[in-house]
């Protein structure tokens, strides 16, 4: 809530006014196109079955990603080739569910394993280093990890499950401090997450599923400052904020939306099994989309997913000043999942993983 206000007393200026920006749109924007430089469905002997949404660049080049079926971490080549692989397991270093990563200024990258309850460290080489153990933390679950400079100290990006059966609690992201050293937690920033539609059966919760194109706080972190970004999609504001929750840096946006399309819907109806939970997600839609959904910095630029619908995946591409310099084209239904100053990650399906070259480098 703090973080809120100060957003809005910062967007407000000293007038009290604010200046409505002219609507973009799709047609206004640069258009740039990657080029695919390789695809492989395995890895040595290992044949992908469900590829994780992140990867991570190395500092010697090589790329990580997970794979949750298998299940194992992966690393290969700039050139798609097998290095070697992090195995399934419950031992120091191994994993069960590890798919979202981190990494920090030395190069040393961090994940969380969902099933093992640990946060693990590996360096540079991605070499094993440590297994930490966190003590449970209310009723949420960690999600990812970010590590804020000082040695010990992170930040814990964690989701709360409350809101399935206290209809008064509002899904939500919790970003809570954590020193490993002590094993002890300490102030909470509680942020809108994207909702979930709750599916009842006879009074009873049977499940839920994520609101399509309904707001939330997207984030993303700067190694380079130890800060993280959180976007709450239902604003036009970006703010950077310390370890400290204090607002760094905030930036105005203008990006393009749309309402859901006839189209849309009658895909989105056709995707859910049951009619009683196509009703409850219907109820819940917006009526204008979030103008994103997913948000990956890389020096200084935001990639930015958004929602328009269009037969191609776009990012918009964002400088720090809010002005969208480019959108980029990629193969519909993929998942850009890192950015190097060469090549992007591209998760193309279930088991195929590419890279494809970075033409916003190119054009620079």
């Amino acid at each position: 809530m703090g973080l809120g206000m100060i957003c809005t007393g910062l967007l407000m200026g000293c007038s009290g006014q604010t200046a409505e920006p002219k609507p973009l749109t799709i047609e206004d924007i640069e258009a740039l196109n990657p080029k695919q430089i390789w695809s492989i469905d395995h890895a040595g002997d290992l044949y992908f079955s469900h590829l994780g949404y992140e990867s991570e660049v190395l500092e010697n080049g090589n790329i990580v990603f997970a794979d949750r079926q298998l299940p194992a971490i992966v690393v290969i080549s700039e050139n798609g080739e097998y290095v070697k692989h992090v195995r399934s397991g419950r031992g120091p270093g191994e994993i069960q569910d590890a798919y979202f990563f981190t990494k920090d200024r030395t190069g040393n990258i961090y994940t969380y394993d969902q099933n093992n309850d640990k946060i693990l460290t590996y360096d540079k080489e991605f070499d094993h280093v440590s297994d930490i153990i966190p003590k449970e933390y209310e009723s949420n679950g960690i999600l990812k990890v970010f590590p804020m400079g000082e040695e010990n100290e992170y930040l814990l990006q964690m989701s709360s499950s409350e809101y399935l059966w206290d209809e008064s609690k509002q899904r939500q992201i919790n970003l809570v401090q954590y020193n490993s050293e002590n094993n002890t937690f300490g102030e909470v920033l509680a942020l809108n997450a994207q909702p979930y539609a709750l599916l009842k059966i006879d009074g009873n919760v049977m499940g839920a599923s994520k609101v399509p194109y309904a707001p939330g706080n997207i984030i993303s972190y700067d190694f380079r400052n130890n800060s993280l970004f959180t976007y709450d999609t239902g604003s036009d504001l970006i703010a950077e904020i310390d370890a400290d929750f204090d607002t760094l840096n905030t930036i105005s946006l203008n990006l393009p939306t749309e309402e859901i399309s006839t189209t849309e819907l009658d895909s989105m109806e056709a995707s859910y099994d049951m009619e009683e939970q196509w009703k409850t997600i219907k109820e819940a839609l917006p009526e204008d989309k979030a103008p994103a959904d997913k948000m990956i910095y890389h020096k200084g630029i935001f990639w930015l997913k958004s929602n328009m619908e269009a037969k191609t995946e776009m990012w918009l591409v964002v400088n720090e000043e809010g002005v969208v310099r480019n959108v980029v084209h990629l193969p519909k239904e993929s998942m850009l999942t890192h950015i190097d100053d060469d090549h992007l990650g591209v998760r193309m399906n279930d088991v195929t993983f590419a890279l494809f070259t970075n033409p916003v480098s190119e054009t620079e």
